[in-house]
């Protein structure tokens, strides 16, 4: 029995402890005020937020998100909508979910309610909702360039930014450099040089699309265990619109060879995997 004493006293002076703790967090917790939004945006972005979190940085983002998310299905709170989901940015900056996801929202979504808190599509001019969407697009694209720089370069969100650049702001150089950036990360998206190589082109600057994505395909897509036949596909289009002369032209590759419909050129082989032939760039 004597054995158990010391144990039994720690036991008593642990909850002792806990007890005192909790009595004294109680009462000076009456001394604090609470963190509203308006005490959450200015700590966004200079580390109080995240130094008075501490290790919970990350489940705080969670509930954080999700409340934000709640507020996105309701469409009506605009500026908290906005405000939680950048927080959740802030408390966790590694996260692409979080950037991306907000990212878009800002640019794709919120723009609407924009528009409809000022009275709707019929009251609201159109040259006024240009400004609006341009003026969002704009905003959540200046958040995907953040998240870029938090995560690394991710190539997801070098791809979102691309998508916002060509489809809300109507800047395909924007766009394709983008993709372009996109396509020479680690883990690219299979369509970002494809993309990018696109934009230039409807851009009107052909030759500098060829000319990188031949450069592209030759350093990275070739290698692939397929060999990249799509994009060797587009590259043959790009030669024959262009008319280049065939010593200009991609060398044949062996592949290739039994492909039915393709034009003779001086063989000169680079060794890769059998593939079936692409899909036109059209």
């Amino acid at each position: 029995m004597r054995r158990w004493l010391p144990w039994c006293g720690f036991g008593v002076l642990f909850l002792g402890v806990g007890l005192l703790a909790e009595l004294s967090w109680r009462h000076a917790r009456l001394c604090l005020p609470e963190i509203g939004r308006r005490q959450l945006e200015p700590t966004v972005g200079q580390g109080v937020l995240l130094g008075t979190l501490g290790g919970f940085r990350t489940v705080v983002a969670d509930f954080t998100w999700i409340r934000g998310y709640v507020l996105w299905e309701q469409k009506t709170d605009r500026a908290g909508t906005e405000l939680l989901m950048r927080t959740a940015c802030a408390l966790d900056p590694r996260s692409r979910f979080f950037w991306e996801n907000t990212g878009l929202s800002i640019a794709n979504d919120m723009a609407h309610w924009e528009i409809r808190r000022r009275g709707g599509y019929a009251k609201v001019p159109r040259d006024i909702q240009e400004h609006v969407f341009r003026t969002y697009a704009r905003r959540g694209l200046d958040l995907l360039d953040e998240g870029i720089v938090s995560t690394g370069g991710s190539p997801a969100l070098l791809a979102s930014a691309a998508l916002v650049a060509e489809l809300k702001l109507k800047d395909l150089a924007l766009s394709a450099d983008y993709y372009r950036r996109a396509a020479e990360t680690r883990g690219a998206p299979w369509f970002a040089a494809r993309f990018a190589a696109a934009n230039l082109w409807k851009l009107d600057r052909r030759r500098e699309a060829y000319n990188w994505y031949r450069a592209h395909w030759l350093k990275t897509l070739r290698l692939e265990e397929d060999g990249s036949p799509d994009d060797l596909k587009e590259l043959r289009d790009m030669e024959q619109e262009l008319r280049l002369p065939w010593l200009a032209r991609l060398p044949r590759q062996s592949w290739e060879m039994a492909q039915p419909g393709l034009p003779a050129m001086p063989s000169e082989n680079v060794t890769t995997k059998p593939s079936a032939g692409g899909q036109s760039r059209k």
